[in-house]
């Protein structure tokens, strides 16, 4: 997938993909999820923990429950809401540092930021399944990345960005294989389709997003 950058301000938007390996690598530990006993948990799994991202390592940040203002997520807000943390072999792994490396180059957070980062598996078990109930919605933070590390068995699950909260995306794509957006959450709204399974029996789309303000 090409990379595409808009540099009219410092930062706006980045499109590009993972390498091979870094998908391989990262991609089974999304079998090991644990159960979401939330409002999103019937199609929703995650795990969740906070870094400081430092060169060349990370800083793994003590447990701390995520929330969102009611003003931003409509669906789960002002809900406090505790995951487990992510696997330790996954911190570990020279590939999960890669695509903090990533992020950091595409949106211009420096290093020692506070990086919070949510691995999902979105599935759509004989039925359609919403990948974002929130709607059209901005995160809250400065900059956001979404990576679809992978897609099986579904149809829809494109990921959209848009310039307001009533407007048409201006992209949407079926992201797979480790590709990636990068954005200004500031700036831009984003939205997914909802997934359903191609052959009527289970089908899941593995994700991690991850979040940053630029003061930390």
């Amino acid at each position: 997938m090409k990379k595409t950058t808009h540099t009219t301000e410092p930062f706006y938007l980045e499109l590009g993909q993972l390498t091979r390996q870094c998908v391989n690598h990262l991609s089974p530990s999304f079998d090991r999820l644990p159960n979401n006993p939330y409002a999103d948990g019937s199609y929703r799994i995650r795990r969740y923990s906070r870094f400081c991202f430092l060169q060349g390592h990370l800083e793994h940040l003590p447990t701390h429950p995520f929330v969102q203002d009611e003003s931003i997520n409509h669906f789960q807000g002002n809900v406090v809401r505790r995951y487990e943390e992510l696997e330790g072999v996954v911190i570990e792994d020279p590939m999960f540092l890669e695509m903090f490396e990533h992020f950091k180059h595409m949106s211009g957070v420096e290093y020692g930021t506070h990086i919070e980062v949510h691995q999902l598996r979105i599935f759509a078990d004989h039925q359609k399944a919403e990948v974002s109930p929130e709607g059209i919605h901005q995160d809250g933070f400065d900059r956001i990345g979404i990576y679809v590390i992978q897609r099986h068995n579904i149809e829809g699950g494109s990921i959209n960005v848009h310039l307001s909260e009533n407007s048409p995306a201006f992209i949407s794509h079926a992201f797979d294989h480790g590709e990636f957006v990068i954005l200004n959450d500031k700036k831009f709204f984003h939205s997914a389709k909802a997934i359903e399974p191609s052959d009527g029996d289970l089908g899941y789309m593995d994700v991690f997003v991850l979040t940053a303000n630029l003061y930390h």
